[in-house]
């Protein structure tokens, strides 16, 4: 589903326009991972692996020949041999370079879906920061909407002789702020969209990222955590190839096992003018092993195999550092935001000042450190919950999951 997001929630948007399309964060990694030229990177690569192990295992073809010796003379003969022969692989080096070959068209998909959960946590991260931005472009649009009020309020009292005009004038440089912070967050928000819309190689329509921008629960234990991990699609793609090397090396240690060549056939023997006489011939040789001329082959495989048996020891290295620190971070983000969220009471604070203020009760000065109270209270609860969304993404990341 090919979806973008662009920036609405523009103040002057037509109240006739359609409403915009809702982008969830599974759509939104369905839409990147099914973007054609992704399959053909990933599909082209295996392909042309499990092309190698076809062609790896493939029989060289029968072969025909001709062959004829004649003598001259008065007892002059003339031999005519028509023979098909073929090669055997007695070792079985072609099946065992075979197999290693599907091993490694086996890792090349395994590394299509390492491909696969790198884009979704980019999709991911992507996303949530469209949310983010859309939430911050709301809130500044209520401290706008508050700002408004209060300049309405001042103004009647100020009518009446019960307010300065400095009152006034405090509050409308403060909303010429406000709408100046407005209008830079939507223009963050419009970037965010174009990001979002990069990664998902869709055309341009409106849409929103709907969703909770704060993890809705704590990670799993440790433990499973651990377990998940060591299933990750590139450690079994390494395990793949350490395999499909030692099956090189296997073959590569049968080279003292030469290939066995049959050969039959017909001969017909003209004996003078017009005698002749027809039989078969048949041979079998085969090649004397005197030198290992497969001792590169066993060099590579050895090094690709000592390569990936690195590579994958330094991958699980760092996950054991990198694993419980990432939990760690993601419980501790997430239950801080969420406390976070349940402890500021700025939306009481607003209307009490409102409310003072109309009564005459407090200053503007109050009035306005309610206002940006309230939404500097917004703005860190919105902070902290797109660090907890990517620290969870972070561990997800780790871990090998989140792909639809």
């Amino acid at each position: 589903m090919m979806m973008t997001v662009v920036a609405v929630l523009a103040q002057d948007a037509r109240a006739d326009a359609p409403p915009p399309k809702q982008l969830t964060e599974h759509e939104a990694i369905a839409g990147a991972l099914a973007r054609s030229p992704l399959a053909d990177a990933i599909e082209g690569t295996i392909l042309t692996e499990q092309g190698r192990a076809d062609a790896a295992r493939a029989y060289p073809n029968p072969e025909l020949s001709y062959a004829r010796e004649q003598t001259f003379g008065t007892a002059g003969t003339s031999e005519n041999y028509i023979a098909v022969s073929q090669t055997i692989d007695v070792a079985r080096r072609r099946h065992l370079r075979g197999e290693a070959g599907d091993l490694r068209a086996q890792a090349a998909r395994r590394d299509g879906d390492t491909t696969r959960l790198s884009i979704a946590a980019s999709v991911r991260q992507r996303f949530y920061d469209v949310l983010f931005r859309q939430q911050r472009v709301a809130a500044l649009q209520r401290w706008v909407a508050h700002i408004g009020e209060a300049l309405v309020i001042v103004t009647r009292r100020e009518q009446r002789g019960d307010a300065a005009t400095y009152d006034r004038k405090r509050l409308e440089r403060e909303q010429a702020v406000s709408n100046g912070r407005l209008a830079t967050e939507q223009a963050e928000l419009t970037r965010a969209g174009a990001r979002l819309r990069a990664v998902l190689g869709a055309s341009e329509s409106s849409s929103l990222a709907t969703g909770v921008l704060l993890p809705d629960t704590d990670p799993a234990d440790g433990e499973t955590l651990r377990a998940a991990a060591a299933s990750r699609p590139d450690f079994v793609a390494l395990d793949l190839l350490v395999r499909a090397s030692s099956l090189d090396r296997s073959a590569a240690a049968r080279w003292w096992l030469p290939d066995l060549r049959l050969e039959v056939g017909w001969k017909g023997v003209g004996l003078g003018v017009s005698e002749r006489t027809d039989g078969y011939l048949a041979g079998a040789s085969l090649a004397i092993p005197l030198w290992d001329r497969s001792s590169g082959l066993n060099r590579i495989a050895e090094g690709e195999a000592r390569a990936a048996r690195g590579r994958r020891a330094l991958l699980a290295s760092e996950l054991a550092g990198e694993l419980a620190g990432a939990r760690e971070e993601a419980v501790s983000l997430r239950r801080a935001a969420a406390d976070f969220r349940k402890q500021t009471g700025s939306g009481d604070l607003v209307r009490m000042a409102t409310l003072g203020y109309e009564a005459g009760e407090l200053g503007v000065i109050e009035l306005l450190d309610a206002y940006r109270g309230a939404a500097e209270d917004e703005a860190t609860a919105l902070d902290m919950e797109l660090a907890a969304r990517r620290a969870r993404i972070d561990l997800d990341r780790l871990t090998g999951a989140k792909l639809p």
